[in-house]
Order: structure tokens, then C-alpha cells, then sequence
């Protein structure tokens, strides 16, 4: 049930994204400016300083198992790509039925036209980060058809303050760059809800002449006000990125600094007076002895370096303390190994245990990145552990599935489509060998 607020902006219940006309020229999708410019516009802020998707990013391509992670998302929510099937009748087998593309050329040719897999793609890239995604919709001239449908980053975009009067959201502004941004790059468009029927959206189109538009596919909002709180974000929030992003720093800081010596050697004086008398070594400029020492120790590094040392040995001689009533004996040479504490693994579990805590929000078993569990028995998860865990993850895909997918089934309603087709995002469902040879098949969620 809609709700008329003014002359150019209906509400639908509780929701704060309005339906709003204003006129639209020309029948091409946006284009948006890629400029480096400041300025200032009404918009609500995305994040503290309106930079959160650039924040957030800064330290997304710094982990590699955010990054791995979050290409499980994607290419699972992806499937095999999206497919187009038919709803079968009541006493049959399979609820649903594949149909080739081919069955329904006008349909074919759209997909072909927007590149509905290329599109899809994109579009689940970013619902998968950010949990929502913007789509443009280009309107034939008489406003009967969707003729082309285009991704907007959802990076890109942020949503315009609400209409003091009403206190609903009328459009989405756009611009490639917020860091440094100037405002006549700014590109608005229209913003409808996705709860909104297509015969509403359908019809103020019409009366108000816009041409295209956009609607949000988002998650249902909770305690926020306009941007959803990505749930798998937390690690990013609690300190555990930090974490697993300072380990390496630290590891790559202590291997530059450390002291990068094996052996210690100690060398007494004696043995020089041994090697070259007494006499001699006391008649040696001081400059002399040090060569000698040097070029001591030089010799001792050959023999100890290199795989030419193995299996050597090396010949010291014993003093007696003549200036100690204990005649102790002396070494001419000690050689003593330096200990490489860097080599010990420290903080190596606190990071295993971090990268965890980043999987486990995003429902990602740390068995599909070939780790483990920190304290598990298996390390990389056995074939069994691998082929329950994506199953399990791919059972919670319908939720998703009903958000993106509502982008197919506004275009089928707006066209005229046989309303009996839905779309799929059909995935793979990894098997044994011994019930199927491929050790896979496929599964429609």
C-alpha cells in the first residue's frame, strides 16, 4: 500500500526510500565524470568522514584471506552464472525446469545485450562487500520497456540527505571520486525502493517523463539509518585486522634489523704469540696485528661457510693461564653458534587465530582456503570437511539470492516477460567419486 506524500512523492510503509519524479533528459545511461576536485553537496555521509568504502578497502586488499574469503562469497552467490528456468506444475518432480535462452529470443537478445553474466557479476561483487548493490534502468521513449540495465559502483554512490518536509530519501548522487571531490561532477539519479511494485514505478515513470533510474538492492536495515552494517565487517572494526595486518610488518621489521651472523668467534692473544713468537708479535705495529687478526678470521669463515665446509675440522690450540695460580687452560679459538630467536614462529598462532576471526563472520570455513581451525587436529581440512563446508554455505544462499535476483524479476514484469520464469544462480555440488565420476554436479538453490 502506498501512501501519497506531495504531488511527486509516494512512501510505501515503513520505508524512507521514496518514489520520486523529477524529469530525467535523454536516453542514455549516466555517464560519471572520473575527476580529482573538492567541493560539497547534501549527502549523507557513508562512515565518519563519508570514505568508508575507501577505508575499508585499504586494508581489504592488504589480507589475503579477506580477499580470499570474500572471492568465496562471490564466486558461490555467482554459481555457474545465472540461468533462466520455469516453474513446473503441481505433481511433478522438479520444482523447476532449465530454460535455454534461445526459447525466448527477445529475452536472449537483452541478456546478450547487457552481458547479463558480466553484469551479474559486478553486481554480486559488490552486494557480497557491502551488502548493497545500485542498478540503473534506461526506459525505452515511450517508457514500456527496460532497454538496457547498468551497474553503478557501489563505491561510487551515496544516498542524498533525506527531504526535510517528508523525511525520505529522493535520490542517489554518484561521483567516482569523494576523497577530493567537486560537486558539478556529481550525477543524480531518480532513487525508487526495491519494495515498490513495478506498475507504481511503472506509471510515474510515465507521467513524469524519467527515463532512467535507479534502485538499491540492499539488506533489510536494522539499527541504521541508511547504509546497512555488513556483518562480516567486525574484524575490520574489533582490532583483529590490525592484528593479522601488523604480524607481517613486524616479522618483515625484525628480519631487516636482526643480526644476521651464525657464528661468534673468540680469539685469545696468546695464540698469536704462539703462532708468531713472542718477540715477533711484540714487535709488530699495532696496525700489523690487526691484519693478522682479520686475516685470521677471514680464513676460519672460509672454512666454516659454503657446502665446501662439510665434514671439516678445525684445529685450536690450548694455553695455560700464566697469569692465574689456576694454570687454567685457555682456547686459542672458541667458535659459538649465535642463536636465531626470528626463526621461532612467534605470533605465527595469533595470526592463524585472527585470520579466523575474519573468516567466521563471513561464514567462510577456513577449510575452503586450505587452513584450519587454530588447535584442530587437521590443519587444511580433509576432502570431507571441504565438501560439507560448501554445502553448508552454499544452503544460505537463497537469502542472498532473493535481493540480487529481484533485478531480473523487475525487468520480466516491466516488459511482459512469461511471468512463470524465474532466475537461478545454479551452483556446484562438489560429490564423491563413486557417485558421480566428476566428483561434482549441479544443484539449483
Amino acid at each position: 500500500m502506498s501512501t501519497k506524500i506531495s504531488d511527486n512523492i509516494y512512501a510505501v510503509g515503513n520505508n524512507r526510500v521514496a518514489m520520486v519524479f523529477s524529469k530525467s533528459s535523454g536516453s542514455a545511461h549516466a555517464q560519471i565524470k572520473i575527476s580529482k576536485s573538492n567541493g560539497d553537496s547534501e549527502i549523507c555521509n557513508w562512515g565518519d568522514d563519508n570514505l568508508y568504502p575507501l577505508n575499508f578497502e585499504n586494508k581489504l586488499k592488504r589480507s589475503g584471506t579477506a580477499i580470499g574469503g570474500l572471492e568465496v562469497l562471490t564466486t558461490s552467490h555467482f554459481g555457474t552464472g545465472f540461468s533462466l528456468y520455469r516453474e513446473t506444475e503441481e505433481g511433478t518432480t522438479d520444482d523447476y525446469i532449465s530454460v535455454p535462452f534461445f526459447k525466448y529470443p527477445a529475452i536472449g537478445q537483452f541478456f546478450r545485450k547487457v552481458k547479463i553474466d558480466l553484469f551479474y557479476k559486478s553486481i554480486i561483487e559488490d552486494y557480497e562487500k557491502y551488502r548493497w548493490s545500485v542498478t540503473e534502468y534506461l526506459l525505452s521513449p515511450n517508457g514500456q520497456e527496460i532497454i538496457s540495465i547498468k551497474r553503478q559502483p557501489t563505491a561510487w554512490c551515496r544516498f542524498e540527505v533525506p527531504n526535510e518536509k517528508t523525511g525520505l530519501i529522493e535520490n542517489v548522487i554518484i561521483n567516482s571520486d569523494w576523497e577530493s571531490r567537486k560537486k558539478e561532477n556529481d550525477v543524480k539519479l531518480p532513487l525508487f525502493s526495491q519494495m515498490f511494485s513495478v506498475e507504481e514505478i511503472k506509471e510515474y515513470c510515465k507521467r513524469k517523463r524519467i527515463t532512467n533510474f535507479c534502485i538499491a538492492s540492499i539488506d533489510t536495515l536494522s539499527i541504521e539509518k541508511v547504509y546497512p552494517d555488513v556483518g562480516w565487517h567486525s574484524s575490520f572494526k574489533n582490532g583483529w585486522m590490525d592484528v593479522v595486518l601488523a604480524i607481517p610488518e613486524f616479522k618483515k621489521f625484525m628480519f631487516e634489523n636482526q643480526l644476521n651472523f651464525k657464528y661468534l668467534i673468540h680469539i685469545a692473544d696468546d695464540y698469536f704469540t704462539h703462532r708468531y713468537g713472542a718477540d715477533v708479535w711484540k714487535e709488530m705495529e699495532p696496525t700489523e696485528q690487526e691484519n693478522k687478526r682479520a686475516e685470521l678470521v677471514e680464513s676460519i669463515d672460509k672454512k666454516l661457510s659454503g657446502n665446501e665446509s662439510a665434514g671439516r675440522s678445525l684445529i685450536s690450540p690450548f694455553f695455560r693461564d700464566r697469569n692465574s695460580n689456576s694454570n687454567e687452560p685457555i682456547k686459542g679459538v672458541q667458535i659459538e653458534t649465535i642463536k636465531q630467536d626470528q626463526s621461532n614462529g612467534d605470533f605465527l598462532l595469533d595470526a592463524s587465530a585472527g585470520n579466523s576471526e575474519i573468516l567466521f563472520p563471513m561464514g567462510v570455513d577456513p577449510c575452503l582456503l586450505g587452513a584450519g581451525i587454530p588447535g584442530g587436529k587437521n590443519l587444511s581440512g580433509s576432502g570431507s570437511d571441504k565438501r560439507e563446508a560448501y554445502t553448508i554455505l552454499c544452503s544460505r544462499l537463497p537469502a542472498k539470492h532473493a535481493v540480487t535476483l529481484e533485478i531480473f524479476l523487475t525487468i520480466r514484469d516491466w516488459n511482459g516477460w512469461d511471468q512463470n520464469l524465474i532466475g537461478k544462480f545454479p551452483n556446484v555440488q562438489l560429490t564423491t567419486l563413486d557417485k558421480n565420476p566428476t566428483g561434482q554436479s549441479n544443484v539449483v538453490m
